[in-house]
């Protein structure tokens, strides 16, 4: 067994209505706090199950609600010029994959100073300022990752400021913050969740800790997220809650491969959701990839509860790809050649894109721009 490292230093708690925990998380933080969400999040109510819990304590905070979807580096260089002039102590974040990532880079520049792009190397200095995070979508295990992903205005790619300097201190996982969550976006979250556990058992970056993680998370997947879709039975939501955060402790400690590297184009391009964009291609990357470990996708069939007793092992990994796509499909998934936005002449560039994004080396089969450029084009000619 070769060896490898696993970090995982955020504080975990667990629970429906664990929220109404988090004014007792901040106090060792220091005064004030900064509440990073957007105006959706405040529109459902969400974030006022966090500001009764802080008000009821007495602790003083300041809301900021200006990010949006792929959260992009002015706006972040602007809301950490706004936490400096207010003093800030601490951050909050509330919502899903943007949020979180919106906050980490908020507190990376706040304590580190200095603009999103240089800290895209790894070389943060300093631990960003004191964050707890509060997912309210259950796929981007942002939560427990030492990663933020940020959109280059400049480059029109997303770019990354990560290291163990940018963890989170506390993740409070509550699944009563999904119970209105919509069903499309339940579903896409909960797929981007399934894209993390798959790549993370699949990637040449995998070790014995990271798979046995990544391998329960496709279980509970498999078990629980159309039910959550459907009924928003609170055991499913639980068990997708968790499964998500599992998930991120499992890529944030391996790594993704190539579904990401396609998502990471076409969102830093195009601006589509990540969870659309994993969700839509984990099927059609993940056939390709079998042959660079067939049984891992065997196992991940088995995880997704289809029977391989009788299988080969390269059937087995075909059927469990099948699997992925009939899970999309059900949560009505679009795929790519539904996407209005992607035309053909942009296939170069997005090629381009990702086969110079850092996880296309882990993916089980190495990925050319001639690859997903074939891809691309095989995709787009099923309209």
């Amino acid at each position: 067994m070769e060896g490898f490292e696993f970090f995982t230093p955020t504080k975990i708690v667990f629970g429906r209505g664990s929220v109404s925990e988090v004014a007792k998380e901040t106090e060792k933080f220091g005064q004030k706090g900064l509440i990073v969400t957007d105006k959706g999040m405040i529109a459902t109510g969400l974030v006022k199950k966090v500001t009764d819990s802080l008000d009821k304590a007495g602790r003083e905070y300041i809301i900021w609600s200006d990010i949006v979807p792929n959260p992009r580096d002015v706006d972040i260089e602007k809301g950490a010029e706004f936490a400096g002039e207010q003093g800030i102590d601490y951050l909050i974040a509330i919502g899903g994959g943007s949020s979180m990532d919106t906050a980490k880079a908020i507190g990376a520049l706040l304590t580190n100073g200095g603009k999103c792009s240089d800290w895209y190397e790894g070389n943060l200095k300093k631990e960003i300022a004191p964050l707890i995070c509060i997912p309210t979508t259950c796929g981007t295990g942002s939560e427990v990752t030492h990663e933020s992903i940020v959109n280059n205005t400049t480059t029109l790619e997303k770019d990354c400021i990560w290291g163990p300097q940018n963890s989170v201190k506390t993740a409070i996982i509550d699944s009563e913050m999904i119970d209105k969550l919509p069903a499309k976006i339940l579903g896409s979250t909960g797929m981007d969740a399934l894209t993390h556990a798959v790549e993370a058992y699949v990637c040449k970056a995998s070790n014995v800790l990271t798979d046995a993680i990544a391998l329960q998370a496709v279980r509970m997947i498999g078990d629980n997220l159309l039910k959550a879709v459907e009924k928003h039975e609170p055991e499913a939501l639980d068990a997708m809650m968790a499964a998500s955060t599992l998930a991120g402790m499992a890529f944030g400690n391996a790594d993704v491969a190539s579904v990401h590297s396609i998502s990471e184009a076409l969102g830093g391009y195009y601006d589509i959701p990540h969870g659309v964009a994993n969700a839509m291609m984990l099927a059609p990357v993940s056939r390709l990839s079998i042959k660079g470990a067939p049984q891992k996708y065997a196992d991940v069939a088995q995880a997704l509860g289809v029977d391989t007793s009788k299988m080969s092992v390269y059937d087995a990994a075909n059927a469990g790809v099948d699997r992925m796509q009939k899970m999309a499909d059900a949560l009505e998934i679009p795929h790519f050649s539904d996407m209005e936005m992607v035309d053909p002449k942009d296939f170069d560039r997005l090629a381009r894109t990702a086969a110079n994004a850092d996880e296309t080396a882990d993916n089980p089969v190495l990925m050319t721009a001639e690859d997903f450029k074939r891809l691309f084009e095989e995709l787009y000619s099923e309209k």
